[in-house]
């Protein structure tokens, strides 16, 4: 059985379109980010409890994308 989506999110950039997904199962909530590129799928999966520290380093990365100061190492 397939777990519903209760929340679903699109972002097209360049040629790639990305959905992302709430989701819960037995185990929890989670996130489904897939990607469709040339025909192609590919996706991942993020335990309810990752998110919050993927959500930091995703700021992270933007800050320093911003910045224009990716020379930086990462710690």
């Amino acid at each position: 059985m397939v777990d519903p989506e209760i929340l679903t999110e699109k972002i097209v950039t360049q040629n790639k379109t990305f959905l992302v997904d709430l989701k819960k199962n037995q185990a929890g909530f989670y996130l489904k980010v897939s990607e469709w590129s040339n025909s192609k799928k590919s996706s991942i999966f993020l335990p309810a409890e990752g998110i919050d520290r993927m959500i930091e380093i995703l700021y992270k990365f933007k800050s320093q994308i911003s910045d224009n100061d990716i020379t930086k190492d990462p710690v």
